[in-house]
């Protein structure tokens, strides 16, 4: 009803001949209202919302997120172990690696499963315990840190180990980012 009578009055007005000098009032009301009244409201708003309610739910966010994060990493290692023992016949480990090729399971997806999911267990901990930017440090230093390792040592052990096939596994398969489908 409220609205309707709103709707009403509109009408009306848009039928009304108004004068430059009325249009003009109107511009500079409207920009006005619209653009310092109406942002400053809802800048005090959300001001006030981030202080009270938004820095609990933001922190809420972090720890579920890190708790998500922290289990599908943990996940992701556990398959990654599992292929490694029963289709590699190896570890993770340098000193016991897998004695064949795998290009299964979570290999399919990229070359370093193993190293995404403890990038993602690594940024839950920090989301988790800390906050994103914690998360997100500590992501990027394990990143930077581990794919130095697996671009210069661990690629060039397994191109040794396993020659072409390796080198045809590692031209069509992702190094970190993984490829889903296709």
């Amino acid at each position: 009803m409220f609205v309707a009578k709103i709707v009403e009055k509109l009408v009306g007005a848009s039928k009304e001949e108004r004068s430059p000098r009325y249009k003009i009032v109107a511009v500079l009301l409207g920009t006005l209202v619209f653009g310092l009244v109406v942002p400053a409201l809802l800048f005090l708003v959300g001001h006030g919302a981030q202080e009270y309610i938004l820095k609990d739910l933001s922190r809420m966010l972090e720890i579920i997120g890190g708790i998500l994060c922290m289990g599908l990493g943990l996940l992701l290692l556990a398959w990654t172990l599992l292929t490694q023992v029963r289709i590699g016949k190896g570890t993770p480990v340098p000193l016991a690696p897998p004695q064949k090729l795998i290009v299964t399971g979570p290999y399919k997806m990229c070359r370093n499963p193993m190293k995404l999911g403890a990038l993602l267990y690594y940024f839950g901990i920090g989301l988790y315990f800390g906050s994103l930017g914690i998360g997100l440090v500590m992501a990027l230093l394990a990143l930077v840190l581990g794919s130095s390792y697996h671009k210069h040592v661990e690629e060039n052990e397994l191109a040794q180990r396993f020659g072409d096939e390796y080198e045809e596994y590692r031209a069509k398969t992702p190094f970190f980012i993984p490829k889903l489908w296709g």
